[in-house]
């Protein structure tokens, strides 16, 4: 008899086989025709499957072609995505991008369907911060400061555009990344209702919901392991990406899985302190850096370091007054920390500009003087109009 190995793949969606299946010493695993249901199918994925190859010829045959349609599919719907993107702009894009994560994980199910439409949404969320980084990261902090609509999204989204940066410019290699990026889209999958519901309110939080809220890491691992994931990365950040534990030792003498979980547990920090909650203001972007960034000693670690390079002193999508008394919105990184790329829009008395202008921070009659609060800002721009500065 000889066995050859079945793609895994192609094992997704089977509720039965027409033929046995053996492991690679050939004992059997699995009688033709037997049943598989969910917890099955996650055995068999975790297994190296092998079968009788003219036996299973014919069906590996039909579930390639298979496979190649639903590719062909997705490369034509990527097409009219492309072409239909076009005519929005960047934040509207964001936008939907939000709505569609929702609606992923609206309903997490066993048969791993919301799991393919969670990696379909961070490839096309991806695909927008190749677009711009910095407009990305300014336009979800800069909403996520002035509403709450869909927050545990919105917060997701943020945290995994900024934490794969960080782990981008701490030389990760992509496919870690990519479970980073995976795991902070799903990690607060089990609470999501929650989280959208007290981010509206600013009343304190009963015994029973501070215990969810402290399991639900656990709780969103288990969700993601029943619906088909076996990438040890994705679960393990999922899992520890509220340990505080982490922090207390060096970043290389954790696991791959750990090192994941330190990173977006400081990430999902810092952008929830830039973010409303209630009638409660974001941080102050300069402040949230600080936090997030400096240690007790005063000095930024591994992680604190990636993070002050991906979103400097004053963080893309925050408010700052410059020396010349004018108000102006952070939209991107400029070439120094402390001296960001900004667009003006309200004068040193506060009333609006004619038009949004450019400015260089660099320049001593220009520069970031401090941070301001939404709060502190009367006169509200209108934040495509300030981006398109950036994009043209």
């Amino acid at each position: 008899m000889k066995l050859v190995r079945l793609p895994s793949q192609l094992l997704f969606d089977i509720t039965e086989l027409p033929f046995d299946v053996f492991n690679v010493q050939g004992q059997l695993l699995l009688s033709a025709g037997a049943p598989i249901d969910y917890g099955t199918r996650l055995q068999l994925l975790r297994w190296a499957v092998y079968a009788e190859e003219t036996e299973s010829q014919p069906w590996r045959e039909q579930m390639e072609q298979l496979a190649e349609e639903r590719k062909e599919r997705a490369r034509r719907a990527s097409e009219d995505y492309l072409l239909s993107s076009r005519r929005r702009s960047l934040s509207q894009e964001w936008t939907m991008a939000a709505m569609a994560l929702e609606a992923a994980l609206r309903e997490p199910r066993e048969d791993g369907r919301w799991i393919r439409a969670v990696r379909e949404l961070r490839t096309r969320a991806r695909h927008l911060v190749e677009i711009s980084l910095d407009a990305s990261v300014c336009h979800l902090i800069h909403t996520g400061g002035l509403h709450t609509n869909l927050y545990s999204c919105h917060q997701s989204l943020r945290c995994m555009v900024v934490a794969g940066e960080c782990a981008r410019v701490l030389g990760w290699d992509s496919g870690r990344i990519e479970s980073l990026e995976l795991a902070a889209l799903t990690m607060n999958v089990s609470i999501r209702r929650m989280q959208d519901m007290l981010a509206l309110r600013d009343m304190g939080i009963s015994a029973g919901l501070r215990a969810q809220l402290a399991q639900h890491p656990r709780d969103s691992a288990r969700l993601l392991a029943a619906a088909g994931v076996i990438d040890g990365v994705w679960l393990g950040a999922v899992m520890l990406h509220h340990d505080s534990q982490l922090d207390a030792q060096p970043l290389a003498g954790l696991s791959t899985a750990q090192q994941a979980a330190r990173l977006l547990r400081r990430v999902d920090i810092f952008c929830a302190k830039l973010s409303r909650r209630g009638h409660r203001a974001p941080m102050l972007g300069l402040r949230a850096v600080r936090e997030a960034c400096v240690g007790p000693d005063g000095k930024p670690d591994e992680i604190g370091t990636a993070l002050l390079r991906t979103v400097g002193m004053y963080p893309p999508g925050s408010f700052v007054r410059l020396a010349s008394g004018e108000c102006a919105l952070v939209l991107a990184r400029g070439s120094r920390a402390h001296a960001p790329r900004v667009a003006s829009f309200a004068d040193a008395n506060g009333a609006a500009l004619a038009q949004p202008r450019l400015r260089d921070t660099t320049q001593a009659t220009l520069a970031v003087k401090t941070s301001l609060s939404p709060a502190d800002v009367h006169e509200r721009p209108n934040h495509e109009k300030l981006l398109a500065l950036l994009l043209r």
